[in-house]
């Protein structure tokens, strides 16, 4: 093996240790402190009163998201537009890599939107589709950064 693929190696390994680590500590984090429960990462147990305490707060929570995610929007709408225009101007694969990475945003933004999973029907609060979807823009988006970094 030469050096650069040696270095790109070690780059790897080191990601996904602290890929790894992240993801540990991101478990074991909410439970601390909690001796009388066993360890779990998701516990839906609730009581009554923290359900309803969820419940009275959860439309505050979803108009707030709403805001923000439809100002993200159109922010990340912006951007894709002047990546356009750049990439009309210039023609290189970098600025072609700045719009799909855009554009990539842009869906995330209108798939974690809560007025859009509202337009199109989905109107229970749970695990489906709608619940991955924008995570899989992020993937695709930090793809194409990592790629357009490395060259």
């Amino acid at each position: 093996m030469n050096v650069l693929m040696r270095k790109r190696y070690r780059i790897h390994v080191f990601l996904s240790i602290l890929l790894a680590v992240v993801l540990i500590v991101s478990l074991v984090i909410p439970c601390l402190g909690q001796t009388e429960k066993p360890l779990r990462p998701f516990d839906w147990d609730l009581t009554p009163e923290e359900l309803e305490n969820l419940r009275e707060s959860m439309s505050y929570y979803f108009m707030v998201k709403s805001v923000i995610a439809s100002l993200n929007t159109i922010l990340i709408l912006g951007l894709v537009v002047i990546h356009l225009k750049i990439y009309r101007k210039t023609g290189t694969k970098f600025s072609l890599g700045l719009v799909l990475f855009s554009i990539a945003l842009l869906l995330y933004t209108l798939a974690a939107n809560p007025f859009l999973h509202n337009l199109i029907g989905f109107r229970r609060i749970g695990f489906g589709p709608l619940f991955i979807i924008p995570d899989l823009f992020t993937l695709l988006a930090s793809a194409i950064l990592i790629h357009l970094s490395r060259q």
